[in-house]
């Protein structure tokens, strides 16, 4: 089932736009494009030159915390309709995956 994510420079420009913009109540911050385990496993996978692996577990066996049982998607129309503008996932996941696989790579000690 999907969910959906937003990169953390995006979050802070939806913030920063909410503190300026002319209305009340809450928005959902989300960039477009829901993905669900496997979209975001073969990102994963992409950028660390790897092939994506799946297993199937039992209902109470330990699994990623990205394979919902559930749709977890949400809807940032309203922030859409009030003119915040967002980016698609599928185009900065791959970035951050990047980052994320560079950053673990550096010894910390």
């Amino acid at each position: 089932m999907p969910t959906v994510f937003i990169h953390y420079e995006e979050l802070a420009d939806l913030l920063s736009w909410a503190t300026t913009a002319d209305f009340t109540g809450p928005v959902n911050a989300c960039s477009d494009g829901p993905l669900d385990v496997h979209g975001l496993a073969e990102t994963f996978a992409a950028q660390a030159g790897r092939e994506a692996v799946y297993r199937t577990v039992s209902a109470g066996e330990e699994a990623s915390p990205f394979s919902f049982d559930r749709h977890y998607a949400m809807s940032n129309a309203r922030a859409k309709a009030l003119g915040f503008s967002f980016s698609r996932t599928i185009d900065w996941l791959p970035g951050a995956v990047a980052e994320a696989l560079a950053m673990s790579a550096v010894p910390t000690a």
